[in-house]
C-alpha cells in the first residue's frame, strides 16, 4: 500500500475524479466547435487553468509525488495536442503545451502551499462518520 493510499480513506474516489475530470478535458479538448470568448488567447487561459485544476488535484491526493504528477499530466498534455493534430477539425499547438505546463506547475505550488487541504478535511471527515458507531 502507498503512502497515498494510507493517508486517504477515500483515495480510490479521489483518483476517480481526477481521472474523470482527464477524461471531461480530453473530450473538451476534442470538441469539433468548442465554445469560446472573444478573448485574445483564450485557449491558453483555458489549458493554464484546466491544468492547473488537475496538477493541484493530483499533488493533493499523490502528494508527495509531485514529480509524477508534472510528468504524467504532461504527458497527457502531449497526448492531448497530438490527438488534436491527427483531427481534420482541431489543431495541435505548441503554445497550448506551454500553458498546460506553467499551469501544472501553478496547480502543484498551489497544492504544496495548502491550498487543497480541504480534500484531506473531507476525507477524514468522511471516514469517522463511517466509523462513528450507530
Amino acid at each position: 500500500m502507498s503512502r497515498s493510499e494510507r493517508g486517504y480513506k477515500m483515495f480510490r474516489v479521489w483518483m476517480t475524479l481526477g481521472f474523470f475530470g482527464c477524461a471531461i478535458l480530453f473530450y473538451a479538448c476534442l470538441m469539433p466547435s468548442p465554445p469560446t470568448l472573444q478573448v485574445s488567447n483564450f485557449d491558453k487561459i483555458e489549458h493554464f487553468a484546466a491544468f492547473g485544476m488537475l496538477g493541484a488535484w493530483f499533488a493533493a491526493v499523490l502528494a508527495p509525488r509531485y514529480l509524477l504528477v508534472f510528468v504524467g499530466l504532461a504527458v497527457f498534455g502531449v497526448v492531448i495536442e497530438l490527438v488534436q493534430a491527427a483531427t481534420t477539425y482541431r489543431s495541435g499547438d505548441p503554445w497550448d503545451f506551454l500553458a498546460d505546463g506553467i499551469g501544472l506547475v501553478a496547480g502543484i505550488l498551489f497544492a504544496r502551499i495548502g491550498g487543497m487541504d480541504w480534500v484531506r478535511y473531507i476525507d477524514r471527515r468522511v471516514a469517522a462518520a463511517r466509523n462513528r458507531p450507530e
